[in-house]
């Protein structure tokens, strides 16, 4: 999503709220019938995000002030942003409209009931608490740190504070997580060479053994009905023109005629739902984060019981997620302490093994050849998780499948995040340097050479470290996780004739952007990966906006990838409807977003 300015409060009122008196104006709202609005209000944002142009969601955003602004406030927006634009100037956005929601779980009254004389009360108040959180969203505490100390830490101060909100603003879309859905869980988790590495690295587990085991269901019947929910929501259609019988679930006609069992639904509704009152002590219960950016209880259960018969969405991309990382985490909640470890190592594997199909299935025409978890030449040591090899440019790579605790991703303190991005993703940086220096170090007796790479030729060398984790997207983290890595390399030496680039460091979902157009159009890649470092020493550009540069990026989906979709589809449609067969429209439109 392209940033804009949001309004907040003081731009109208002269004044900065205070958290105190944000509190004080939501208390005693009825909850029921707020959560039912902010709910319905952040579903019509999502829609518009979600959508390729801009235009709807300006749209939504002068709906949404119209519906949601007293007199007072849309007055004063008038008299001082005559000129400004919806969509460059909103106020509903996820980050605000989430944070109201979390206030109205904890100091709303559960026992009033709806009332339609109270709907524009209720809408007014919501609308002054989005102004309001827009303001708390960074206090004067912060937004001092970005005006003092080094330029460094000024950048890392920048990186941790808008680490939570770029994470909900660049939610993960549904034509990249379910083809990621198709691939790793429904083909590597039962590809025998996988299936035969994790036994031997991790005997006696077994991920889809364990899953329907700690579930209740399989891993398969699980996200197929979770992916079924969120398609649900979808059929609002249109934001600016939405189709009400889709903003909420009811649980006693959802399956309809589908092959959904009663019991699956029951199960799925147990992990990803809750009522509020369940939501409310778990908010109470948060202390060690900053609750401006951890909404990992709307997270966790997305789906918020209102009544036995309304089921409401705190956010569709939340239920989204729950098809790649929340099933780690499902399966986290079932396992007994001592096997936890091992899920995240079996996990880290999966993710490692879905890199290595993208790259090395890779269906183009240009001269790049790929090495999977390349040894040095005469042992069993591995040089990188993999490499690259396209004329005399070598891209060494490394693949990270872990995650930000909780407490690093959302304390809003820059030592905790710097902490544990040291501890868990730095070694990625040092291994590139080691192994690169090791291939081609100064001294020729400390050379190791790498099976299958001639390092003769290679004039280039550009380390990539993959990272899953999809808050790794935030501007700057690129470059303080070079420094890292520039850092160990100047503890080597090596030899003249070869220049070793920037770290580069791509997102999972970059990557498959990337490999989309790389498949349809052969596009240069690597030379782009190789461009950048050269004219972005300090690599802080955004990879996904340096790529979109070259006209032969993100025009076209990958066939291969198109086909993993459509047969996942097909799944789908025998899954929900028994004896139909899933069609592809006769001549479907080219998105760019399942390029891009």
């Amino acid at each position: 999503m392209k940033p804009g300015l949001y309004i907040t409060y003081s731009d109208l009122f002269d004044e900065r709220p205070t958290t105190n008196g944000l509190v004080s104006l939501l208390k005693g709202i009825p909850l029921r019938h707020a959560t039912h609005v902010l709910s319905y209000m952040n579903l019509l944002v999502r829609a518009a995000m979600q959508e390729k142009s801009r235009e709807n969601f300006g749209k939504i955003q002068a709906q949404l002030f119209a519906g949601h602004l007293d007199d007072e406030s849309f007055a004063r927006v008038k008299q001082r942003l005559p000129f400004a634009r919806c969509e460059d100037r909103p106020i509903f956005l996820p980050h605000s409209i989430l944070n109201v929601l979390r206030i109205v779980l904890t100091v709303g009254d559960p026992a009033l009931q709806p009332r339609d004389d109270e709907d524009e009360r209720i809408r007014f108040l919501i609308g002054r608490a989005c102004l309001m959180v827009n303001d708390l969203l960074v206090s004067k505490e912060e937004a001092a740190a970005l005006t003092v100390g080094t330029q460094d830490d000024r950048r890392v101060e920048l990186i941790v504070q808008t680490l939570a909100g770029f994470e909900l603003a660049n939610a993960p879309q549904a034509d990249h997580l379910m083809p990621r859905l198709e691939v790793m869980y429904r083909m590597l988790l039962r590809d025998a060479t996988v299936k035969s590495r994790i036994a031997r690295q991790y005997p006696g587990f077994d991920f889809e053994t364990e899953f329907e085991k700690g579930v209740g269901i399989s891993l398969e019947r699980w996200l197929l009905v979770v992916f079924s929910i969120y398609a649900y929501f979808t059929g609002i259609g249109s934001s600016v023109q939405p189709d009400v019988k889709y903003m909420q679930i009811d649980p006693s006609i959802f399956r309809g005629e589908s092959g959904i069992t009663q019991d699956e639904l029951e199960v799925v509704l147990q992990t990803i739902s809750s009522s509020p009152d369940e939501l409310r002590k778990r908010i109470l219960a948060e202390g060690q984060t900053d609750p401006r950016y951890d909404l990992v209880s709307l997270r966790s259960t997305p789906l918020i019981r209102l009544e036995s018969s309304k089921l409401a969405p705190a956010d569709t991309t939340f239920i989204l997620e729950k098809c790649h990382t929340g099933v780690q985490w499902t399966l986290h909640d079932c396992l007994p302490s001592r096997m936890r470890q091992t899920l995240f190592n079996v996990w880290g594997v999966l993710f490692e093994e879905y890199v290595h199909w993208l790259f090395r299935d890779m269906k183009t025409n240009l001269p790049v050849s790929y090495l999977p978890s390349p040894k040095f030449a005469g042992t069993v040591e591995e040089a990188f998780d993999g490499a690259l090899i396209q004329g005399g440019v070598l891209v060494a790579c490394e693949y990270k499948g872990g995650f930000l605790s909780r407490k690093a991703r959302y304390s809003g303190d820059s030592k905790v995040f710097l902490e544990e991005l040291n501890r868990k993703f730095a070694d990625g940086c040092e291994q590139l340097a080691d192994g690169i220096a090791s291939a081609f170090a100064a001294d020729e007796r400390k050379i190791n050479s790498i099976d299958g790479i001639d390092s003769d030729v290679v004039r280039a060398v550009v380390p990539v470290l993959v990272l899953q984790d999809h808050i790794f997207r935030v501007p700057g983290l690129n470059w303080y996780l070079n420094l890292r890595f520039q850092q160990r390399l100047r503890s080597h030496e090596l030899r003249s004739g070869v220049v070793v680039r920037s770290l580069t460091v791509l997102s999972i979902h970059d990557l498959e952007s990337m490999i989309h157009s790389v498949e349809a159009v052969d596009f240069d890649f690597v030379y782009a990966l190789h461009h950048r470092t050269v004219r972005d020493v300090e690599v802080l550009s955004q990879m996904h906006d340096y790529l979109s540069e070259f006209k032969d990026f993100g025009r076209k989906a990958s066939p291969r990838l198109e086909q993993i979709l459509q047969n996942l589809f097909e799944t789908i449609t025998s899954y929900l409807f028994p004896g139909e067969k899933w069609k592809a429209p006769a001549d479907p439109p080219q998105d760019q977003a399942s390029a891009a």
